[in-house]
């Protein structure tokens, strides 16, 4: 179970922890606020961090400065806010489903666990999609498949990081169009992107908003949206379950804090969360980068991201995924 923040069973502590807390909260924030994220500048990420914290500003009274620190897939990121101070002064992005599942499947070397962190709210669930250049050779999901059935290993196919929604997604479509690829990583989808559109992989796998603004514009073929049903964003843009491949695959972004921050700070940010959520005009900007808000606030996204850490935990357990 996620840890909860708690309080010493010594009464004396007790109080001056309860009084030292209400103090704080009382004041905080009096200082700027640092947001962590664990992906490089300029993915959809990284653009949700810096939205949110411009609104974040407004609603917080303080300025709230992103800052990146990218690697190994996210763990670094991760890592540095998991130890940081419990002071609600530094928070961070958190992507499901990868921070759940690196505990587990890099048990011997990472630097975090999911005890060492608490989830505020999760903002928004941006759904998976597989797409090409536009002038490649593949036109529909059909081609692909069956290119790859006959040439495995050879098509190369973006993933974000392994255990990452993209890494998965690609995992579970192999294993239900029996196909083998060549999967490479990247520290953001942006790269990813740049990287598809300048020849040097066949396939981008990654989030709907990322490549939504160039599957509309014609420069990139999305040849399937990985969503229970088409998305308004990318309304040509048929599901795998229409193609015959029935599979669902997101990524979800949220923010978090190191575990112990006291909680009625916990609260504040709870609280300038769900203001900026309801800031008409943050709506608006997620609207037009394609981010599909989805709000869950506190312990049910603690809840959450539990659910999705078992259902994943369990999977491993039977068959883990294979790490390059």
């Amino acid at each position: 179970m996620f840890k909860k923040a708690f309080l010493s069973a010594s009464a004396a502590i007790l109080v001056g922890t309860l009084t030292a807390g209400s103090a704080m909260a009382a004041d905080f924030p009096s200082k700027p606020i640092k947001m962590v994220v664990a992906f490089g500048a300029g993915g959809s990420t990284d653009t949700m961090a810096r939205i949110f914290a411009k609104y974040a500003e407004k609603h917080l009274g303080e300025r709230v400065i992103v800052v990146n620190k990218p690697g190994a897939g996210g763990e670094l990121g991760w890592t540095f806010l998991a130890n940081s101070k419990a002071d609600g002064y530094t928070i961070g992005l958190i992507n499901s489903p990868v921070v759940e599942v690196y505990p587990f499947t890099r048990a011997e070397t990472v630097g975090y666990s999911m005890d060492d962190i608490r989830p505020l709210v999760n903002v928004v669930t941006d759904p998976g999609v597989l797409a090409v250049k536009a002038d490649g050779p593949f036109q529909t999901l059909t081609d692909f498949i069956e290119f790859v059935q006959s040439h495995p290993n050879e098509v190369t196919v973006s993933h974000e990081g392994i255990g990452g929604d993209d890494h998965l997604a690609m995992m579970s479509f192999a294993n239900k169009t029996n196909t083998e690829m060549n999967m490479v990583s990247f520290s953001s989808n942006a790269e990813a992107t740049a990287a598809l559109l300048g020849g040097h992989i066949d396939a981008f796998e990654g989030n709907m908003s990322e490549v939504s603004a160039q599957i509309n514009s014609g420069t990139i073929k999305a040849l399937a949206v990985w969503s229970p049903e088409r998305l308004d964003a990318i309304a040509d843009v048929p599901t795998g379950a229409e193609q015959n491949v029935d599979l669902i695959a997101a990524a979800s972004r949220g923010l978090a804090v190191p575990a112990g921050v006291p909680d009625d700070v916990y609260q504040k940010l709870v609280d300038a969360s769900e203001a900026v959520i309801n800031d008409e005009e943050f709506k608006q900007e997620l609207v037009k980068l394609n981010m599909p808000l989805n709000p869950i606030y506190g312990s049910e996204y603690v809840d959450f991201l539990q659910d999705s850490h078992d259902s994943l935990k369990a999977i491993w357990d039977v068959n883990p995924w294979v790490k390059d």
